[in-house]
């Protein structure tokens, strides 16, 4: 009972999803708008539609297979029953009933043009023109299903798309072609805008629960049809010897198992024996390589000591050499500079003493000439 009401939420979930689709709205009501009448009676039909439709290929179906004794016949016939009735369902039970219509229209007209173009060698052999003349039927049902339920107006955009809709190649199966977008474009280019009613929640559960009970129906029916092909072809000879060749193979090859088990003790001490001087030799082997490795890491290292040694004392002696060479230096520079020091420093008192002194002597030179000028007879003022 949970379960059956969690699907039939999720359902309604769904519904909700989709009603936010730009391409198609779906309206759900609570009780106060129910589904539109012609809406009911298309739903109601298309369905009813389908069960009798796959009933009759069930038969037909049932008819070709026990009328010939030929397996390959036999599974296509059964083969046939899988893609029609799955794809049936698929058409048939759809939330919007005018798509369930087209598709089905579609479905019945593409398997029509495919046993119509198929020769007999690839369908049911003589009996082909049973199925040919019951997939001929069905399509002018439900292209008379179409022109029942629809308005005439709505009708004949519907066989212009069905016109426009390309027909499956011979070598293609009998498949469902869902075809919401391309019809939903098709409807507004003509100025057309969908909408799809669901109607209330009671409408969606039994749709729900239709749907849902519809499926399993068909999921039963293909593992029915599933087994029979497994059957038939256990039933074939080449089947039956390559299974009889390869149970032989695995009995054989038990047995030598078996065989080995029975030595298995004593095979396995010996192993274990041979294992352990294994790991034995290849341990003594290992630690004479850690020796030899650690024996050259030392001489490595003393051999590198000396030669750091060396080094160090021969830069300690040339670089003692260099201090002593630039002291004599300029030990031997000492003189020379000193020399110069004392001749700058008799210049510099020179100047410092001399140059004054000559500056005043001349200047009282001078001063005493213009006194004497002064006070000679030529010179005195009148």
């Amino acid at each position: 009972m949970i379960r059956y009401r969690t699907l039939h939420i999720t359902g309604i979930v769904a519904m909700l999803l989709f009603s936010g689709c730009s391409l198609l709205r779906f309206t759900v009501s609570t009780g106060e708008s129910p589904l539109p009448e012609a809406d009911s009676r298309m739903r109601l039909m298309s369905r009813g539609f389908y069960y009798a439709s796959t009933d009759e290929i069930m038969a037909t179906a049932d008819s070709i297979a026990a009328g010939s004794d030929d397996p390959e016949i036999q599974r296509r016939t059964i083969r046939w029953k899988l893609h029609a009735t799955r794809a049936a369902v698929t058409a048939a039970m759809q939330q919007a009933p005018e798509l369930a219509v087209l598709d089905t229209w579609i479905l019945y007209r593409n398997m029509d043009s495919l046993f119509a173009r198929r020769p007999d060698s690839l369908l049911f052999g003589r009996e082909s023109w049973l199925a040919r003349q019951t997939v001929h039927r069905l399509h002018r049902k439900a292209q008379y299903l179409a022109k029942e339920v629809l308005p005439a107006e709505r009708y004949d955009l519907m066989r212009q798309f069905v016109a426009e809709r390309p027909v499956p190649t011979p070598d293609q199966e009998v498949e469902s072609d869902r075809t919401m977008l391309p019809w939903i474009d098709f409807l507004r280019a003509h100025g057309i805008e969908p909408d799809y009613p669901v109607g209330t929640i009671a409408e969606v559960m039994a749709d729900m629960g239709d749907r849902v009970g519809s499926t399993v129906q068909q999921t039963t029916y293909a593992l029915d049809w599933t087994g029979d092909l497994l059957s038939l072809r256990m039933q074939q000879d080449s089947l039956r010897d390559r299974l009889a060749t390869q149970l032989d193979s695995l009995e054989r090859d038990f047995s030598r198992l078996t065989a080995v088990a029975a030595d298995l003790p004593g095979v396995s001490r010996e192993v274990a024996a041979e294992l352990n001087a294994a790991l034995a030799e290849a341990m003594a082997t290992f630690n004479a390589g850690v020796d030899n490795a650690f024996a050259d890491i030392d001489r490595q290292r003393m051999a590198l000591q000396a030669y750091v040694s060396a080094e160090r004392e021969a830069l300690i002696s040339r670089t003692q050499q260099a201090a002593d060479d630039a002291i004599d230096r300029i030990m031997a520079a000492v003189p020379a500079l000193v020399g110069k020091v004392v001749v700058w420093i008799i210049l510099l008192v020179v100047v410092l003493v001399g140059l004054p002194f000559l500056l005043g002597f001349h200047a009282g030179r001078w001063r005493e000439k213009t006194k004497l000028h002064k006070n000679s007879p030529n010179g005195t003022e009148s």
